[in-house]
């Protein structure tokens, strides 16, 4: 019965292999999951072992038998394109320096495969200036609006007052004039 069960093994391993999941990994067009599997059952299995050493050296060994060497000049061609960029014409030799006299201290350092862009520090300064001061105009906007509200509302209750004084002086001219 043991052996019976490490055939059926053997002949899933099998199918595993004449699945393609060799070729995909080592093409590198095997998904994560599928690649972190085979990962997983190679220290297990030498037949996945073995199938994985045969393909990397059949591919090694094709590419070696087909290889076509680069027309004469290429890298010439290349060196002189590249040298031709404006950031290497102009790179300075100092080691710590970058162009325009700036070092490499003058920059926020961010990480290479991130999607922000280098940002010079003083930037930083001038943002968080800016900020600060758009909060203390707000908050005398708000002040001064506050100001106004209530003085115009002091200048109605004057106003109100003053129209009932001058009702009231005339209420008793206007009894003087009826005698």
């Amino acid at each position: 019965m043991h052996a019976n069960n490490q055939e059926k093994i053997r002949l899933k391993i099998q199918q595993y292999i004449a699945s393609g999941i060799i070729e995909s990994y080592v093409l590198g067009l095997a998904s994560p999951e599928e690649a972190s599997q085979l990962e997983r059952l190679l220290p297990f299995y030498p037949e996945l072992q073995a199938a994985l050493s045969d393909f990397e050296f059949q591919l090694e060994l094709f590419s070696i038998q087909h290889e076509e060497p680069p027309p004469p000049g290429l890298f010439q061609k290349i060196q002189d394109r590249v040298r031709d960029l404006p950031a290497v014409k102009d790179q300075p030799s100092g080691h710590g320096e970058r162009r325009g006299g700036r070092s490499d201290d003058d920059y926020i350092h961010v990480k290479e495969n991130s999607t922000h862009i280098r940002v010079h520090k003083y930037w930083r300064i001038a943002f968080i200036v800016i900020f600060i001061l758009s909060k203390l105009l707000l908050a005398a906007f708000i002040y001064y609006f506050i100001q106004y509200r209530h003085s115009e509302r002091e200048m109605q209750t004057l106003r109100d007052q003053q129209v009932k004084t001058n009702k009231a002086q005339l209420s008793p001219e206007t009894q003087d004039n009826e005698k």
